[in-house]
């Protein structure tokens, strides 16, 4: 029988925490094989004069990070974990660090897919699908029960006071981000259409914006205080502004109460529209998060959401929160390009959602990743001359590199690539020929592979960020 360790009942650790620890330490140790049987919850929690619930939670934790599998039957078993995360490059005449085949993608935006397809996913979608599809879409705005259960949803989670009338369903936040844009119009007839970004910030918006002929103005983002409001405050002729306020995306600063309520100020007073981008509220890591822009001025505040963290990108799901005129430009564009989510899609969300599967996997992922970051933390702790930020909340975390510059950051890159695994440079984020003052660094996401995998990998990650920050330039021959 796996052993599961003494577990303290006055410590300040959660019990449940505790035995997942003791577990993990099993496994990592050899202990126990893959393919090993462990009790069943009710059978451990009796034997250690536990809660069953406390078992099931650390069971949750030991299967999200990739210890434990179920197997058909309903058994769970030791995982077969796998010592490296990593394999050679095979150096053929056609091999090299860009081409090489990705083992480990930390590219960030990408979340632990694991166990998802549960019971209650699948009879969301068993349900969704044995309905007759309808002869059309009655309401382009989306699946009128959806969008009740996603006010629902922003109710509990954002407390947001939403009614189904003002959600729209969208396709993740590039459709979100394209219908806003095209919703809009210039206050300025003869020019094109003037919108405010962060720099950095999510490229996507940028490549989005650029395609529609939209004039960008990139606002610069500081690590220490955040978006320069400053800058922000001495444009007046800005028709919208991205932003992202709960955690910068990527630097994971965030706008205080007073920020928020000077930036909605500015906006009032110019009359620009705010587009909220809360893109991993689901995810805040040790602080109370603050109230929802939209949520202080919900007339001048587009808001997108997305459930691509919680679930996946690859949903394709979303939401768009307005109200009064904004709402009503929406929703007439959205009638314009035709509502891209299916039916059936919708109705499965609005089972998942309706019945508190959504809740239940947002709380089991919650503690795997704050678990996750616990290791990053410890992982990066004392290494001289380099910083882990953008911890504070969501997914990812970014390394910065404060004595290297553009070329040793990119070679960090080409270094990770040649032992198959994926990062992105910070620099890449920036938006090319305007002025930000952000050190060299790398982006990645810890949130996908396995907690072994992830491990690996960060412990490749940090030998070569360590050579780094031992001099003024990388020497990939020595690394």
């Amino acid at each position: 029988m796996i052993s599961a360790g003494i577990l303290d009942r006055d410590s300040d650790v959660p019990l449940h925490e505790q035995l997942a620890h003791n577990l993990r330490a099993t496994i990592v140790a050899g202990r126990a094989s893959g393919g090993d049987a462990v009790p069943s919850t009710r059978a451990l929690a009796a034997d250690l004069g536990i809660a069953r619930g406390t078992a099931v939670a650390a069971y949750e934790i030991l299967a999200g990070e990739g210890y434990l599998s179920t197997r058909p039957g309903g058994r769970t078993v030791v995982a077969e974990v796998v010592g490296s995360s990593t394999r050679p490059v095979e150096r053929g005449d056609h091999a090299s660090a860009k081409t090489a085949p990705a083992v480990v993608d930390l590219r960030p935006g990408r979340p632990h897919t694991t166990g998802i397809a549960d019971a209650a996913w699948r009879s969301a979608w068993r349900r969704a699908g044995g309905v007759d599809p309808v002869s059309d879409v009655d309401d382009v705005r989306g699946h009128p029960p959806l969008r009740d259960q996603i006010a629902r949803h922003l109710g509990r989670t954002r407390g947001l006071d939403v009614v189904p009338d003002e959600v729209i369903v969208t396709a993740g936040t590039s459709d979100a981000v394209l219908l806003t844009v095209l919703a809009l119009t210039p206050r300025n007839v003869g020019r094109p259409l003037r919108v405010g970004i962060e720099n950095p910030g999510y490229p996507r918006v940028r490549r989005i914006l650029h395609r529609l002929r939209v004039e960008v103005v990139p606002f610069p983002v500081r690590l220490d205080d955040g978006l320069d409001l400053d800058a922000v405050e001495a444009r007046a002729d800005l028709d919208a502004l991205v932003v992202t306020p709960h955690h910068h995306y990527p630097l994971g600063t965030r706008l205080d109460a007073a920020a928020r309520a000077r930036l909605l100020t500015w906006a009032a007073r110019t009359g620009t529209v705010i587009v909220e981008d809360d893109y991993d509220s689901e995810f805040p890591h040790g602080r109370a998060p603050l109230p929802p822009l939209h949520l202080l001025d919900p007339g001048r505040v587009v808001m997108i959401g997305t459930l691509s963290k919680v679930l996946s990108p690859s949903l394709r799901s979303g939401w768009i929160v307005a109200t009064g005129e904004l709402r009503d430009r929406l929703v007439a564009a959205r009638a314009d390009l035709d509502p891209p989510v299916s039916q059936v899609q919708q109705r499965a969300l609005a089972l998942y959602l309706g019945e508190g599967a959504l809740a239940r996997h947002t709380a089991r992922r919650r503690r795997d990743y704050r678990h996750r970051r616990r290791l990053l933390l410890e992982a990066f702790a004392g290494i001289d001359g380099v910083e882990l930020t953008a911890t504070d909340g969501g997914l990812h975390a970014v390394v910065l590199l404060p004595v290297a510059g553009a070329a040793t950051e990119q070679a960090v890159v080409d270094q990770l690539a040649a032992r198959g695994i994926l990062v992105s440079p910070l620099s890449g984020y920036a938006v090319s020929g305007a002025a930000v003052d952000v050190p060299a660094g790398i982006v990645f996401g810890y949130a996908e592979p396995s907690t072994p995998v992830l491990m690996t990998a960060v412990a490749e990650l940090i030998a070569i960020v360590r050579a780094v920050a031992s001099g003024p330039r990388l020497d990939p021959d020595t690394v």
